[in-house]
């Protein structure tokens, strides 16, 4: 099970990465979500690139671990 927290955490990583390279990313917005991009809405971009490295770094090293225990 902890691998699985590990890959999702190593696939949402290289999201990240190719969002900062395009410049545009996917995230909840309202009922659904929507793409923000860094030109046009920045503050929101920049938001939800630092919520997925968050949660990528969450995945990889904390619950990875607390599964394992």
């Amino acid at each position: 099970m902890s691998g699985l927290f590990k890959l999702s955490g190593i696939l949402l990583a290289l999201y990240v990465v190719q969002a900062l390279r395009s410049g545009e990313v996917y995230a909840k917005s309202g009922l659904w979500g929507r793409a923000f991009t860094r030109d046009e809405d920045p503050w929101s971009y920049w938001s939800a690139v630092v919520a997925y490295t968050l949660l990528s770094i969450a995945l990889v090293f904390v619950f990875s671990r607390q599964v394992a225990s």
